[in-house]
């Protein structure tokens, strides 16, 4: 199956009367739902799983290496199990995630997960692919 994650910063200037009164209901150019998105899609997908308030291991590597773990609490996850055993985590800090919404359409073995993000950009920290408070990253990563 394919499987489409959308991550999606809701826009707080967004005004849904201005929307619904100039423009049928719809966002426009200056009345955006969203300040930020971005998809990633998966092919050969076996199965996913949506696991609420876990802890995310962050496995990072330094310049000479050496692989260090960190534990990043309180995440939203949606992990995708790939053909061969793999597995591939999309995850959002739970402090800064909206709300989230899965979508499936059987005729054509799609699913598609949407993260809805309410913070601004200085308060949240981009690991591709993870969204995640700058207040959960631990401070050596930081650095």
């Amino acid at each position: 199956m394919k499987v489409q994650i959308n991550f999606k910063i809701l826009n707080p200037e967004y005004n849904r009367k201005y929307a619904k009164r100039y423009h049928e209901g719809k966002e426009s150019e200056s009345n955006s739902k969203y300040t930020w998105a971005v998809r990633y899609e998966l092919n050969e997908v076996d199965s996913v799983s949506f696991i609420e308030n876990e802890d995310f291991i962050l496995t990072v590597e330094d310049d000479d290496g050496k692989e260090f773990e960190f534990k990043i609490p309180n995440v939203v996850i949606f992990r995708c199990y790939i053909k061969g055993g793999n597995q591939r985590d999309f995850a959002v800090s739970k402090s800064i995630l909206n709300k989230t919404h899965q979508a499936t359409n059987e005729t054509y073995k799609t699913i598609r997960f949407y993260y809805y993000i309410n913070s601004e950009p200085e308060s949240e920290q981009l690991i591709n692919p993870l969204r995640i408070d700058v207040n959960d990253i631990p401070k050596e990563l930081l650095k």
